[in-house]
Parts: C-alpha cells; sequence; structure tokens
C-alpha cells in the first residue's frame, strides 16, 4: 500500500496480517497455495489528516471499487495566507490489489452514491447539483514515477468534466456551454429546489431521481435532455413518491421508468406504469403494472421487474411484452445483478434475489429460477460476481462445540459450494464487495483484501 494510506501505528490486526502474508510465502516452497477466503493484503481507506470523517458510499464496477467519501476540515490557503473551511467529497477507485487508480474531488460534499460508466463518475452533490468526474483524466499510475513529482500541476486537465444544477427551470438559465452554473457558488435563483436522491447513467444518458420527477441530461456535456413530467403528455405534476431511485433504469440510449399512482392513457390512478424514452424525451412504449413495482433493472434485452407485496418477478422484452413471470419471494430494494459467461459453471445474466436467509438466483434468460440457498443471515452483507455470491455467516470453531465463529461463504454461479473460510480475528465486515479477483471488506477504516478464487492450500511438490 501506498505510504498515505498506511497508518502512523500498525494494528495488532495489521501485524498479524503481515505475518500471516509472510508465512504463507515460507511456506510457498513447501507446497502452500493460496486459496478462497485468504486474506491477500490490508489497507486504510483514509479520511485523516485535515479532514473529518463523514458519509461515504461505495460502488463496484468490474474491476474497480469506487468510493465516494465526504470530507470537511480546514486547508491553508497559501496565496492569500490564510486559513479556510473546507467541505467537499473525495472519489477514488481502488484495484484488486488495494491501490489507488483513480483520484479527483468534487467542489461539494456528495448526497449519495454514485453512478459509474466506462468513462465517468457521476455524482449527486449538495445544492441539488450533479457532477460528472472523467474517468480518463482523473486516473494515474502509481508505478509512473512522474506522478506526485511536487510539479505546479498546472497544465494537469481538470477531471471534472461537467456539474449540472437539477433546480433550475431551463438548460439555459442552469448551465454555460461545458453545463456548469454560471453563479460562483452554484446555486441558480432561477426554477424550483429540487432533491436529487439518486443518479443513473450510461455512457448516452444521464437521470436525475428526484421525488416528484426525473430530470435527464446528455452523458457527455451534461445539457438538459427532458424532464419526466414534462415530456409525459397530460401531465403537469407527479405526486411525492411518484418516481424512486430503484424504479429508474438507464440502458444506453434509453432510460427506463415506472411511476406510481398514474395511469399512462388516461391519467387515471393506478398502481403503477412502466416506460421507456428515448434520449429527447420520446415515449416510445408504456405497460401497467396492476401489481406493482419496487424495483426494476435492465440486462441484454430483458427488462426484470419485482414487487415485494406480491411476491412476484416479471420479464419483459424491450417493446414490454412479457417474457416471464414468477411467483418468488422478493427482495423491497434492487438487487445485484451479474453478467454471467465469466467461469465454467456460469449460468449466464443473473438476478440474485435476497429474502430473509435464502438467496435464489433468476437466469434471466431462461425465466427462470436457477438455485436457491437457504442460510445465509438476512443481517449479513452480500456480493455478487459472475463466479457466484458471497456472503458472511459463521461457523462452529470445532465439530460439536457451541462457540462459533464468522466466515465468508462462496457459493458458485451453478449454485453449489465453491468456498468457506473464517475471517480474520477481530474484523467486523461492514460492506463486502467482489472486485476483480479479490472480495474486499470494509471494517471501520481498514479495508482488507481477500482471495476470491477457490485453490488447493496444501500440496505435495
Amino acid at each position: 500500500m501506498t505510504e498515505r494510506d498506511a497508518p502512523t501505528e500498525p494494528s495488532r490486526r495489521r501485524v498479524l496480517a503481515a505475518t500471516g502474508v509472510g508465512l504463507a510465502g515460507a511456506l510457498a516452497g513447501c507446497g502452500y497455495r493460496p486459496g478462497g477466503g485468504d486474506l491477500a493484503w490490508e489497507s486504510s481507506l483514509g479520511g485523516g489528516g485535515l479532514f473529518g470523517p463523514g458519509d461515504r458510499w461505495f460502488r463496484p464496477v468490474g474491476d474497480r471499487l469506487f468510493v465516494v467519501r465526504n470530507r470537511s476540515g480546514r486547508t491553508y490557503d497559501f496565496e492569500d495566507d490564510a486559513w479556510r473551511d473546507y467541505e467537499n467529497a473525495g472519489v477514488t477507485a481502488l484495484d484488486p490489489t488495494g491501490e489507488t487508480r483513480l483520484e479527483a474531488e468534487t467542489e461539494r460534499q456528495a448526497a449519495g452514491p454514485p453512478a459509474v460508466t466506462e468513462g465517468a463518475v457521476v455524482v449527486p452533490v449538495a445544492g441539488d447539483r450533479v457532477t460528472a468526474i472523467d474517468r480518463e483524466t482523473a486516473a494515474f499510475d502509481l508505478d509512473d514515477p512522474g506522478v506526485d513529482d511536487g510539479g505546479s500541476g498546472t497544465d494537469e486537465p481538470d477531471p471534472i468534466r461537467w456539474q449540472v444544477d437539477i433546480g433550475a427551470a431551463t438548460a439555459d438559465e442552469s448551465s454555460g456551454s461545458d453545463g456548469s452554473t454560471e453563479s460562483d457558488d452554484g446555486a441558480t435563483d432561477d426554477g424550483p429546489s429540487a432533491s436529487v436522491d439518486a443518479v443513473r447513467a450510461s455512457d448516452r444518458v444521464v437521470a436525475a431521481v428526484l421525488p416528484d420527477d426525473t430530470v435527464v441530461l446528455d452523458a457527455e456535456t451534461g445539457d438538459r435532455a427532458f424532464d419526466l413530467a414534462a415530456a409525459w403528455p397530460g401531465v403537469t405534476e407527479l405526486g411525492p413518491g411518484a418516481v424512486a431511485p430503484d424504479r429508474v433504469a438507464v440502458d444506453g440510449e434509453d432510460v427506463w421508468v415506472v411511476v406510481t399512482g398514474l395511469d399512462a392513457a388516461s391519467g387515471s390512478d393506478t398502481d403503477a406504469v412502466l416506460a421507456r424514452f428515448d434520449p429527447t424525451g420520446e415515449r416510445r412504449v408504456t405497460r401497467p403494472l396492476s401489481s406493482g413495482a419496487d424495483w426494476l433493472v435492465v440486462v441484454d434485452d430483458t427488462v426484470v421487474v419485482g414487487n415485494t407485496s406480491g411476491d412476484s418477478v416479471r420479464g419483459f422484452d424491450r417493446s414490454l411484452d412479457r417474457r416471464f413471470a414468477l411467483d418468488v419471494p422478493t427482495p423491497r430494494e434492487r438487487p445485484p445483478l451479474v453478467e454471467g459467461g465469466g467461469s465454467d459453471d456460469a449460468a449466464g445474466a443473473c438476478v440474485y434475489l435476497r429474502r430473509g436467509e435464502t438467496a435464489r438466483a433468476l437466469d434471466v434468460a431462461a425465466g427462470e429460477i436457477a438455485w436457491e440457498r437457504d442460510g445465509l443471515p438476512a443481517s449479513r452483507p452480500f456480493a455478487a460476481d459472475e463466479r457466484g455470491i458471497y456472503a458472511v455467516g459463521r461457523e462452529a470453531v470445532r465439530e460439536g462445540s457451541r462457540e462459533t465463529r464468522p466466515v465468508i461463504v462462496a457459493v458458485g454461479a451453478g449454485g453449489g459450494d465453491r468456498w468457506s473460510a473464517p475471517l480474520p480475528d477481530g474484523v467486523r465486515v461492514e460492506a463486502l464487495f467482489a472486485v476483480g479477483d479479490r472480495l474486499l471488506v470494509v471494517n471501520g477504516e481498514e479495508l482488507y483484501g481477500f482471495r476470491a478464487a477457490p485453490g488447493e492450500r496444501w500440496s505435495l511438490l
């Protein structure tokens, strides 16, 4: 890990972890082969120095874990020779080895989790603003000796692609040519105030979800494309709660929205309506959902909609013709979606439905539950990738013993057991993420990287 990420004094757990890694290296020549659940490294999430602790959000995407963390404190302005209050959010991306590969900051504190696309990290920030960070510009290589060499940095490009105030009445009033506001503090006196609950994004469009509307922006420029309420003929105002983050999805050029309390044709009350919009705001197709909807996800050419109260999951094609309907216990929040094909036992794209202590794998292509697994504590973190799912459970310390210890359990994409391994002493799993070939565990300010692939821990050479 880098020196800036390391604590000033090694913790007992860090010493034990280093000892374990050293022991593994010493045993390597004797036939030791690291396996699933083995600790590979330990680092710190940082947040010390001049900045106090703040809210943080995580988003695993491919082989990166994106972290957005609010910071506050004081910083010294050398030009003005004065101390100034400092409030913003740091945005970083960690690779499977725990190294930082992207670093940027927003001008204000973040208000929620980011949306990550191939080219950008989109963050909702305070003051009803959305900020887009260009991933290529913000990325850096820690192995490059020219990085952080003490240069002036005057020639470095700004990683902020654009920033837009969603509360502005029109695009002309809210932004300049780059999508940023014209006022010094980013506030606008035009239009009603808004609260951005979440953002959804692709490389084509960004959807900022409000309690009673959704504002769609061009992902490259930040220009305002359309507002959901204005784009829906005959609808001038959507009630509070009519739109929710888990009921909005972005897929390529399309924006998918489930609106509650409105009939698409007559405007009369109904449980829910699913609609698909193009980047210009044209409503391409709608479909009433008589049993309601708590969340939706889009995978390949299938839209999957879940309803908790009705314990149902339905799949539709892009024209919203029904592909499948299943009566199955359904989570209230949007479940993890995993694209298959990454391993021999991968069953294709899966939506993992976790309810209580049971996880079920919905094979989207087949339109059926491929397998289910019981005994996963409902209060424990849960992660998924193309190889399967990972959860935290407990096992007996010894056979027949009542004493238990926490373990990480890996279930393959085909539903079979892959491996289980005990956690190091003192490690409490607050969050669990599958990133590349590692499982990343967040425990307070500490970050642990465990091997995700199974292996033979002992063998004769």
